[in-house]
């Protein structure tokens, strides 16, 4: 089975929405739909109706939709919590130092640190955006020893990443490692174990081949297929290896955080 651990369904528009969930369907693809806050958690929910069986939402708040939430701790925590307590899988969270620029350092950890809170509390996993605060979020993530991140499309300083890695993350892969020598090392760093795949569809592979003048664009979800097959060929295994390796480590997670079981 095709794994895409980390994609934004609610981010299609309706008509394109309706050929993905075709797709996902058609080619059985196991995919984690990851909300920014809290519209998408619920458009997220509803995508998911429509194939239970391979469609999974998880909640999150990400670094660039902190803002107008509440500012105290203990207020925004119980604002919070009943989003997190309805999601087996927190995510997408994190820092964004380098890209964000209107919503400050201090408020996006203030709602970091809640997210982590909760995965501590209750040894949920959680996907993390680094961009920018890598360092930052390896001394932060000390203090949240019971939570269990997966980072997300890292493209950090190597000495993170080290890190990451020794502490035993999860680290998913995507549509860069096509085009990127310093993605694919990263890739031929991460031990097999703790590997997994996304997409980061609708707007990664977009955004990558806007970069370098590509037209042909595909964004639909079967675009986890070729990234399979490109981290095969950087680790130099069978596409079908790699395959089910990408399969078990992401049915371990889902059994571990709410008892999934494959389809």
């Amino acid at each position: 089975m095709l794994v895409d651990f980390h994609t934004h369904l609610d981010q299609y528009d309706e008509k394109s929405l309706a050929l993905a969930v075709d797709c996902i369907v058609q080619n059985k693809i196991l995919t984690l739909s990851a909300s920014c806050a809290i519209d998408s958690w619920r458009k997220n929910l509803e995508i998911a109706k429509r194939a239970p069986a391979f469609i999974i939402p998880t909640f999150g708040v990400h670094p660039s939709y902190c803002k107008n939430l509440p500012q105290n701790e203990g207020e925004l925590s119980a604002f919070l919590e009943p989003y997190f307590s309805s999601s087996a899988i927190i995510g997408e969270i994190g820092l964004d130092f380098e890209w964000e620029t209107e919503i400050p350092h201090e408020t996006q950890e203030t709602v970091f640190l809640c997210c982590l809170d909760h995965c501590h509390r209750n040894k949920k996993f959680a996907v993390i955006h680094t961009k920018g605060a890598e360092a930052r979020i390896c001394e932060i993530l000390r203090d949240f020893p019971d939570a269990k991140p997966i980072i997300h499309w890292y493209d950090g300083d190597e000495k993170s990443f080290r890190t990451f890695c020794e502490r035993g993350f999860y680290q998913t892969f995507g549509c860069e490692v096509r085009y990127s020598e310093r993605i694919q090392r990263f890739l031929n760093m991460t031990p097999a174990e703790l590997l997994l795949s996304e997409t980061d569809n609708p707007t990664g592979e977009p955004w990558l081949c806007e970069k370098r003048g590509i037209t042909n664009i595909d964004n639909s979800p079967l675009l986890i297929r070729r990234v399979v097959s490109d981290m095969a060929k950087v680790k130099n295994i069978k596409e079908s290896e790699m395959e089910a390796i990408l399969e078990a480590n992401a049915q371990r997670i889902l059994l571990e955080a709410r008892g999934f079981t494959q389809k």
